[in-house]
């Protein structure tokens, strides 16, 4: 729906770069619970409207196309950043096409599917998508790449800052670093620190083998929406890190799935990438 007022991630427009408000996506992204189990803080992000931390980005990015009369997009994605893209593009009427590898969970495909957007499988999503942004003139949304995609991820540390501001250490899932350079933006426009850990898998480490000497190298992992090998964003994550002096960890499947069986058995129905933080 389209919002006059400050529903979703709007609240905190005034730290945004301006979009009228006829322009302005949102399906109540953000505001996501923040839960106290045994003194640790979980803060909810499956609570969004696709289920997954993506849509506070999306609903930016898919903003700022809608302001600036945009009407094609294309994205990468290994499942949740495509299903977010799908449903909020779908919402401002824009043409959306998604690159995913073959390999996709196939849970995420059907709901991708059930979005109408067109879909192209291919082994090389990511050089996929930018080809074809630039043979037809469409705006990649690949959060890792795009400007505006951390705009919508400072929301949430807005939204701890409110609820907990004595917060002290946040230990959050990496795959691109987007989420977490977001947060790193918006406790800037806090004048805050608070200690950002980025946590990976032993699957997909560039960030946290900086760090954490201490893992097995292994070939996949449970958590498979952690898929960045490679990522733009190297620099501003070490950066981040570094300012708010944090650190990078890397854990492994048993210590994940640990994790997820103690979220689940207090009531947590998180994803494992989401039980990645936990471990």
């Amino acid at each position: 729906m389209t919002t006059q007022d400050q529903s979703g991630i709007w609240k905190y427009n005034r730290f945004f770069p301006y979009i009228r408000p006829k322009n302005r996506i949102t399906f109540y992204e953000g505001a996501t619970p923040l839960l106290e189990i045994e003194n640790i803080y979980f803060k909810c992000e499956y609570k969004n409207p696709t289920g997954s931390v993506k849509d506070r980005g999306i609903a930016y990015q898919v903003s700022n196309l809608k302001e600036n009369k945009i009407k094609y997009a294309v994205i990468s994605s290994s499942g949740n950043a495509g299903i977010s893209a799908a449903k909020y593009c779908q919402q401002a009427r824009i043409k959306l096409t998604v690159f995913i590898s073959p390999r996709i969970n196939k849970t995420k495909l059907k709901i991708l599917r059930s979005l109408k957007a067109k879909i192209i499988a291919t082994l090389k999503p990511i050089s996929g998508a930018i080809k074809y942004a630039k043979e037809f003139k469409a705006y990649n949304l690949r959060p890792s790449t795009d400007f505006h995609a951390i705009t919508g991820f400072a929301t949430i540390a807005y939204e701890i800052n409110e609820a907990l501001p004595e917060t002290d250490a946040m230990f959050i899932p990496v795959s691109s670093g987007t989420t977490l350079v977001g947060i790193g933006k918006g406790l800037i426009k806090l004048r805050k620190k608070i200690a950002l850990h980025a946590v990976q898998t032993e699957a997909i480490h560039p960030i946290g083998e900086i760090y954490d000497k201490n893992y097995t190298q292994c070939n996949s992992s449970i958590a498979d929406a952690i898929v960045a090998k490679v990522t733009p964003r190297r620099n501003q994550i070490v950066e981040v890190i570094r300012v708010n002096h944090g650190s990078g960890w890397v854990v492994s499947d048993d210590q994940i799935l640990k994790a997820h069986h103690w979220l689940n058995e207090r009531g947590m129905m998180c994803s494992y990438e989401g039980a990645v933080s936990l471990a």
